[in-house]
């Protein structure tokens, strides 16, 4: 089902590649988009997804282009060669096929911004993949922290909902009473609630 919405959104690999191009990096800092916001929307593929889609070729290359990006942003003496910005490329497609293009994105923008350390003379990959461990990290914790969120307003809406349906044991023995009693507005009130309640009304 995700290989074939994603071939319809993307016929052509080379289209996904300039929809995710580095400019996403920055955009998706200044729209205050979080790690669990990025992780959980399914519309974006993964990188485990484009390549079982397209092949492992197109992530890697995306890949490249990401970090290529990183690579012409530090101002070092040394860059990163074409042979370690391949083999990075292979080890995040390799260890975090989990993480979707946005999410890449984001990673390289808040480096970028200095949350992971800076570089010193020269552009280390090892750098690189400890920083994606730091990134994992709180992706996990903000994940947990948003279903966290997500239970608890489950939970007060339930409790209001069933909440909206109960009445107090006193009140319905008076509600009873008038009813048996003739009173007309205490029997619409008593069916009215013993319909919205498969249990007693008081219950």
């Amino acid at each position: 089902m995700k290989q074939r919405a994603l071939l319809n959104k993307y016929p052509d690999p080379a289209q996904f590649i300039l929809d995710y191009n580095p400019d996403l990096q920055f955009k998706l800092v200044r729209c205050n988009a979080t790690h669990s916001e990025l992780a959980l929307n399914d519309s974006i593929p993964s990188l485990g997804l484009l390549s079982s889609t397209y092949g492992d070729e197109t992530p890697i290359e995306w890949l490249k282009i990401q970090f290529g990006s990183l690579n012409d942003f530090a101002e070092v003496s040394t860059k990163i060669a074409k042979e370690q910005l391949s083999e990075l490329s292979e080890i995040f497609l390799s260890e975090y096929y989990y993480i979707n293009a946005a999410e890449i994105c984001f990673f390289i923008a808040r480096f970028k911004s200095g949350k992971y350390g800076r570089f010193y003379g020269s552009i280390d990959p090892l750098k690189i993949t400890s920083a994606m461990l730091d990134y994992v990290s709180e992706r996990r914790k903000d994940i947990e922290r948003k279903e966290r969120e997500q239970y608890r307003i489950q939970r007060e809406k339930e409790i209001e909902e069933r909440g909206n349906n109960r009445i107090s044991y006193a009140e319905y023995q008076e509600l009873k009473r008038r009813a048996e009693s003739g009173d007309e507005e205490a029997m619409k009130i008593l069916t009215v609630w013993q319909r919205k309640s498969s249990r007693n009304p008081y219950m």
